[in-house]
């Protein structure tokens, strides 16, 4: 038995450097039912649940990492409250999202700068965001922006651009379609960490639909299908993947409403439990072609 669950953490580690979601998730899951998984292992374990659109999970796990944290390395788990935090947004949870963000800045009160308050500091931006209050999101922004300039962190001045883009497009600003491409095209930047540059195609992603601006929506879904591509096999289904099609899905005018039907079911999985725009929209496809197929 022991050589057993030694061989099956080698093939979930294994899946997982090489992209392979679902046998990774497969595999931990395995393990974790018949003994714990150290810290690490259930890091990478959240990552693969994540992908494989098991939002609930996802986060559960994540949350046993950041009990651990708390007792081995503050920062570290400040960062994972704000991961967790970010996790809750996608998923339409604002007031979580916001307990999470409480918690990371009551771990990092009083800690000398690092990139963990940069990654605060864009979750409070978009929870703000989220919930229409301006001045807190200028205050979050504000501080990210000196986080980034302070540390000369890559990922954080990326971050920065990405709040400064989807605000100006939110206020009917046309300059921000161009900061968003110049973050966007041809791909986001490889620093920026996975969990937040997918957050970052969401949420652009999400503004351009509720803009109507069809022609960003192709442009930045073509960005972010090769990001999926650098980051992943492209013959991985994914939860990122999944998000990137319903978005692309959303703009073809003359699909056959047969094809759109089984396509969007597809992704309805994948999507549903991991983003709560996407899965909205995957709703709508699905009324709006089942209506044009009858």
């Amino acid at each position: 038995m022991v050589d057993d669950r030694t061989q099956l953490l080698v093939v979930a580690r294994t899946a997982y450097r090489r992209n392979d979601w679902r046998t990774s998730y497969e595999s931990f899951s395995r393990v974790d039912g018949v003994q714990a998984l150290d810290t690490d292992d259930l890091a990478v374990y959240a990552a693969a649940a994540w992908r494989q659109g098991h939002g609930r999970e996802s986060v559960r796990i994540n949350e046993q990492v950041h009990t651990r944290l708390l007792r081995t390395d503050p920062v570290q788990a400040a960062i994972k409250a704000a991961e967790i935090g970010l996790a809750w947004l996608a998923r339409g949870h604002l007031a979580q999202a916001r307990s999470w963000a409480q918690r990371a800045q009551v771990l990092l009160e009083g800690v000398p700068e690092t990139t963990a308050h940069g990654y605060l500091a864009y979750l409070l931006a978009v929870t703000a965001a989220d919930a229409d209050d301006r001045a807190q999101f200028d205050s979050a922004a504000r501080r990210l922006a000196a986080v980034a300039e302070n540390l000369g962190d890559v990922a954080l001045a990326t971050l920065t651009r990405a709040l400064t883009g989807t605000a100006a497009v939110a206020a009917g600003d046309p300059a921000g379609y161009r900061t968003l491409d110049q973050v966007l095209l041809p791909v986001l930047d490889e620093p920026v960490p996975v969990e937040w540059a997918a957050d970052v195609y969401r949420r652009a992603l999400s503004l351009a639909h509720r803009q109507q601006a069809d022609n960003w929506v192709t442009s930045w879904t073509q960005s972010m299908q090769r990001w999926c591509d650098a980051t992943e096999p492209q013959s991985t289904q994914s939860a990122y993947r999944a998000v990137c099609d319903v978005h692309r899905l959303s703009v073809v005018a003359d699909a056959d409403p047969h094809d759109l039907v089984r396509r969007v079911v597809g992704l309805r999985r994948l999507v549903a439990d991991v983003d709560a725009v996407a899965a909205s929209m995957v709703e709508e496809l699905l009324t709006r072609s089942v209506g044009r197929a009858r």
